[in-house]
């Protein structure tokens, strides 16, 4: 049997239970084919809507569980999320090593330009 099939009679067998339907019997005779399938599955749903009973909590109960569920929320909404940062000597040291690069390229380029319109590079006077 497909399974979005079994699923589907399943949930309709479920919501049958919850209104104090039958065992499955119907959805047996619509399915005669899968019965071995079917059949284990409907028993076990059966038995399992008879060992379980309602709960309906005190009062005192309810209203202690309402109240520390609101008191959580607003915790959480209060919380400060810190994040840490990283050093800043790292973020310097990136930026120092960004504008070396950049400093580079540009002498690089200021070279090729040079070299291209015939000129010859100069020397620089020791400071």
């Amino acid at each position: 049997m497909d399974d979005r099939i079994l699923i589907e009679v399943l949930t309709a067998h479920a919501d049958r239970l919850k209104e104090g339907g039958g065992k499955g019997d119907a959805y047996l005779a619509m399915f005669p084919a899968y019965e071995e399938e079917l059949a284990p599955l409907l028993d076990t749903a059966g038995r399992a809507k008879e060992a379980l009973a309602p709960v309906r909590p005190e009062p005192t109960f309810r209203e202690d569980l309402r109240r520390g569920l609101l008191a959580a929320a607003r915790q959480r909404r209060a919380q400060v999320v810190v994040v840490p940062q990283e050093g800043r000597g790292r973020d310097i040291l990136i930026g120092a090593a960004a504008l070396g690069s950049a400093i580079s390229v540009a002498g690089l380029l200021a070279r090729l330009l040079r070299s291209r319109r015939g000129e010859k590079p100069q020397a620089m006077a020791p400071g």
